[in-house]
Parts: C-alpha cells; structure tokens; sequence
C-alpha cells in the first residue's frame, strides 16, 4: 500500500510538473506572439508615416517649390540607402514650356525640351542657376502618377507634369 501510495504521489508531481512547463510554454509564445504582433503594428504605423510625407504632394495645383521638396526628398531618402533598391523613390516631371532666364545679358533657355519626362537627378540642370531655379519654383504641376513598392507597400515612383501657361491663366480655368 504504502508503494501505491509513493506511485500516485510522484504520478501526481509529474502531472504538476508537466501542467507547468504547459503554462510556461503557453505564456511564452503569447509573449511571442504579441511582440511580433507589436512589431507589426511598428511597421506598418512606420510605412503610413513614410508615404504619407509622400502622399502630400500627389495633388492637382502644386507648385514647382513643392515639386524641389518632394525631389529633394527624395534623393535623401535615396542616399540613405544606396544600396538598398528596397527603399528607393524615382521623382519625374515634365515641363510643359521652356524656362527662359537671362545669363550674362541675354536671354537663354534650359536643357529641359518640353513634353519630355525628366529623372530628379536631371534637375541639376538648373539647381546651380538662381534665375532658372526660381523660374522653376514659380510653375505649376499636377501630380498624375503614384506608385507603390509591390514587396515593401512604400511610395516608389511619383510624376508631376507642369501645366500650360496661356494669357488667361494656366490650362484647366485655374489662375
């Protein structure tokens, strides 16, 4: 009896033993799970950061400073990774008349041909040219395109298209 007695003792502290280490598991996987969970949520509050910088520039009437914003910030973003094509952003934009400026007396126009899209990296054509440069932040764009990365969901690729200039104002009865 006395055996019986030590059997069912130790029987009862391995089921102990056993409801334990469940418990522990068990709460260990919910820790887990809600750090994962918690990181989730991390990332994607991070991405809705990230496009929404971004996404305040994909509208109809921006002027060309916002235009140097976006590229500016653009090529930043894409600096801080070089090497990583993950994360990188392509700006374009077309120009839809010529920038006239004067250099040395007379006038001159800029390398951009009109209904031509150009790359962010192009506009250092006039960055470098103050008359050009201002000339430039004064246009009118609409931003037409908005792309997203299909692997990271983050703002990839944005196209901004100046507006034509007549005597009554710019094209679309907007002045």
């Amino acid at each position: 009896m006395e055996n019986a007695s030590k059997a069912l003792i130790m029987a009862g502290e391995i089921l102990i033993a056993l409801l334990i280490l469940a418990l522990i598991v068990y709460g260990y996987t919910n820790i887990r799970n809600l750090s994962a969970r918690e990181l989730t949520e991390i990332e994607v509050e991070q991405l809705a950061v990230f496009n929404k910088e971004y996404e305040s520039y994909n509208r109809k009437l921006i002027r060309g400073v916002d235009v140097i914003s976006v590229i500016n910030k653009a090529i930043d973003n894409n600096k801080k990774y070089t090497n990583d094509n993950y994360y990188t952003i392509n700006i374009q934009f077309k120009m839809a008349e010529e920038i006239v400026y004067k250099k040395d007396g007379k006038t001159s126009t800029t390398a951009f041909n009109i209904n031509k899209y150009y790359n962010m990296n192009d506009f250092e054509i006039i960055k470098n040219d103050t008359d050009a440069f201002t000339d430039f932040k004064r246009r009118i764009f609409d931003c037409t395109e908005v792309r997203y990365s299909e692997t990271s969901g983050r703002v990839n690729y944005m196209k901004f298209e100046e507006r034509k200039m007549t005597e009554n104002g710019y094209i679309n009865g907007i002045n």
